[in-house]
């Protein structure tokens, strides 16, 4: 059977602030497609948690499902924390801007630093 795990991301979410409606959903979804989850962990706003969670997780699940922490302020790490825990850097989509065509926050910097090309995906992650 293939190991299914989410990892939701956020203060908000960690503190309860906020209910995750999402991982709800996501998971009876995927339950109805015959895949059910076998783990669901909530992590709070630290790049260094984030990171030792994505790679502990990863060595325990076939998919790893990260649910938030992409979006354009400086606490959304999901995708920095991705390149770091494969020890990729983060790269960077040519052309893409907030959906208002503004600039997005680069990731993890403390002074809200625009860049002007935002999109950062991890690079490649190799598997073993």
């Amino acid at each position: 059977m293939i190991r299914v795990e989410m990892l939701s991301t956020g203060d908000e979410v960690l503190h309860g602030q906020i209910v995750d409606t999402n991982a709800a959903w996501l998971a009876d979804m995927l339950f109805q497609q015959g895949l059910p989850m076998t783990s669901r962990t909530t992590v709070g706003d630290s790049l260094e948690s984030l990171i030792a969670t994505l790679q502990a997780r990863s060595h325990e699940a076939d998919v790893l499902i990260v649910n938030g922490g992409l979006g354009p302020t400086s606490d959304d790490l999901s995708a920095l924390a991705a390149a770091r825990a494969c020890g990729v850097e983060l790269e960077v989509q040519q052309g893409v801007a907030g959906t208002d065509g503004s600039l997005v926050r680069q990731p993890g910097t403390r002074d809200g630093g625009q860049q002007s090309q935002a999109g950062g995906n991890p690079g490649q992650c190799g598997t073993d």
